[in-house]
């Protein structure tokens, strides 16, 4: 049974990796520009900030490694606000840093 366990968190962990998350990123730009006050107009361009980062993730998810993807989609959403700029810029991050080690 304990090999059991790592063997089915593997095959959930992969399961993450395979298929780009689906975040509702509106709640966070709604409350970055509620909380700072600034103009209502912002909102709309955090909305479009992540819709790009969206389709630029979606366009070179199979690109980023497995374990990076799980991780950088974990991290994206870690503090209760994900935001796929966020996992964007922590999968380019990863990726830059293995073409540095190659």
């Amino acid at each position: 049974m304990m090999l059991a366990l790592p063997a089915i968190l593997m095959g959930a962990a992969l399961a993450v990796a395979d298929r780009m998350p689906d975040y509702d990123v509106r709640p966070s730009c709604h409350a970055a520009t509620s909380l700072m006050s600034l103009d209502p107009k912002r909102e709309a361009r955090c909305l479009d900030d992540e819709a790009s980062a969206r389709r630029e993730v979606a366009a070179q998810w199979a690109g980023f490694l497995p374990a990076d993807r799980v991780r950088c989609a974990a991290e994206a959403q870690l503090d209760g606000t994900p935001s796929y700029v966020d996992l964007l810029e922590c999968l380019t991050l990863a990726r830059e840093a293995k073409a540095t080690k190659d």
